[in-house]
């Protein structure tokens, strides 16, 4: 942990691939979260978080998508380093699923045209700018998201001292 701790205050480059393998061979992701400030000095993440491209013809599973129970996150501001966060899944999984299998629903029932990220909770099917032909029908390519708001729960949790 010391090592990971050596990190605060310095340059998001400076983070060891070595360090992400380690966690990723004991199932935890690594995740490099940037935030900002609003006026009010409240910190929110600046952007969603990719999880995996999605093959309309041949969806990643749950269980491949999410094969890991903790992210570990390299949390900040301007390229530096400011927050270390450990933060279990396991309790958000079940909500996960439920956008999951919405998402999944609308993919099988040929209505991915019409996904929208209000329809889900934590997990969301963001829309890329590439358009593609399903079954006859334009559909904006999609990526597996953690929506801003579920990243928001998390970087709530962080105390600040």
């Amino acid at each position: 942990m010391d090592e990971l701790e050596s990190l605060i205050g310095k340059n998001v480059s400076e983070i060891d691939k070595d360090i992400i393998d380690v966690l990723k061979s004991i199932d935890i992701k690594a995740v490099i979260l940037e935030y900002k400030y609003k006026n009010c000095r409240r910190r929110y993440p600046s952007a969603s978080f990719k999880l995996a491209s999605i093959d309309f013809s041949n969806p990643i599973s749950f269980d491949e998508l999410f094969n890991f129970d903790k992210l570990f996150i390299f949390w900040h501001f301007n390229g530096t380093i400011t927050d270390l966060e450990l933060f279990d899944l396991t309790l958000d999984r079940d909500v996960l699923k439920k956008d999951y299998d919405f998402i999944i629903d609308k993919i099988e029932n040929g209505q991915s045209h019409n996904l929208r990220a209000g329809d889900t909770k934590f997990l969301a099917a963001k829309r890329l700018n590439e358009e593609i032909l399903i079954n006859g029908v334009k559909t904006n390519k999609r990526d597996f998201v953690l929506k801003v708001k579920f990243l928001q729960k998390i970087l709530n949790e962080i105390k600040l001292y």
